[in-house]
């Protein structure tokens, strides 16, 4: 009787492990034949591309061309549509916002080198092809290491930073990818199955932030918007890189060097934040004592999208003391 038992659940395992299997290789199946569109098919129109050193970048630059310009850079598995709302509310207050797709992500280039050097090279290849001489910075989640990572190295061209909600990976030792993702269809597998799968987005997205109810409709319907673009789970796949790993040339990862950045700075930081903990932007403020930290009281991780009328209020203070 033992015997048929463990037999029993052996073959039940095996089975499971199977299916398991089948499961994900359907879905990177799927990925591949949803991801069939060039980006000029899709490409929204609130926006354009233009040619940099770096390659074609995907920009919304909106406002007065002679008022002080605010560069957006958005977090993980996002892109430029994510601040729609900051966008309308800069521009209404007499900023300049060049909103951009941080590769590879969006629907900019996606060259293949995403360190932090590569992509504050990016910012700033931007800026000189617009004929920007100095902007305002604001970086959000994992864009904020590469907002860091341009400032520290062109403070000349920096007239001020905010981070918001900053994944910098200041408090915790440096560290390399997971020997599992080193194989690439492995990375393939679990972003199809996570990043690029739209039956995981709202999912995805409600893990990350304490208000719910911003995982709306229209916000999903942004997030999901480039995931038919070729290629995006190899582009994303080879990304997962450098996100599951420390960035050990980066200026930004040096917290002796971070403390001596001059520029002013604002931290904007939701305090029920569970990803980026609000202790990480008391870390900071070790290390910049000088920078100003907003705290927005019952908001996660994503606080431009969860009360875009309280973030935007404190972000337009910030960007006005600046």
């Amino acid at each position: 009787m033992i015997r048929k038992l463990v037999k029993f659940a052996v073959r039940s395992l095996l089975l499971l492990l199977v299916l398991a299997c089948a499961a994900a290789i359907a879905f990177r199946l799927a990925a591949a034949l949803r991801e069939t569109a060039d980006r000029d098919q899709i490409m929204p129109a609130s926006g354009k591309t233009i040619a940099t050193r770096s390659g074609r970048i995907f920009i919304q630059d909106k406002g007065d061309t002679q008022a002080i310009p605010v560069v957006l850079i958005h977090g993980t598995a996002a892109w430029s549509q994510l601040w729609w709302r900051t966008t309308d509310a800069l521009t209404s207050s007499g900023f300049r916002v060049i909103a951009l797709d941080l590769p590879p992500f969006g629907f900019s280039d996606r060259p293949g080198d995403y360190t932090r050097g590569a992509q504050a090279a990016r910012i700033d290849n931007i800026l000189t092809t617009l004929g920007v001489t100095k902007a305002i910075i604001v970086g959000h989640s994992f864009g904020a290491g590469t907002a860091l990572e341009y400032v520290m190295r062109h403070p000349d061209r920096t007239r001020g930073l905010v981070l918001v909600d900053a994944a910098l990976g200041l408090t915790a030792p440096p560290s390399d990818p997971p020997w599992l993702l080193h194989p690439r269809w492995i990375r393939e597998l679990l972003v199809s199955l996570t990043v690029t799968n739209p039956l995981a987005t709202k999912t995805l997205l409600s893990q990350l932030i304490a208000n719910k109810a911003a995982a709306d409709a229209q916000t999903i319907g942004i997030l999901q918007t480039p995931m038919r673009l070729k290629n995006s789970t190899a582009d994303i796949a080879d990304w997962l890189l450098y996100f599951t790993s420390a960035d050990r040339g980066a200026l930004s990862a040096d917290r002796r060097a971070v403390a001596g950045i001059a520029a002013p700075t604002a931290l904007l930081w939701g305090d029920k934040d569970t990803v980026t903990p609000l202790a990480q932007a008391r870390d900071l403020q070790t290390l910049l004592p000088k920078a100003s930290l907003d705290v927005l009281p019952g908001l996660g991780h994503i606080p431009q999208i969860e009360d875009s009328i309280a973030f935007n209020k404190a972000l337009i203070a910030a960007l006005r003391g600046m």
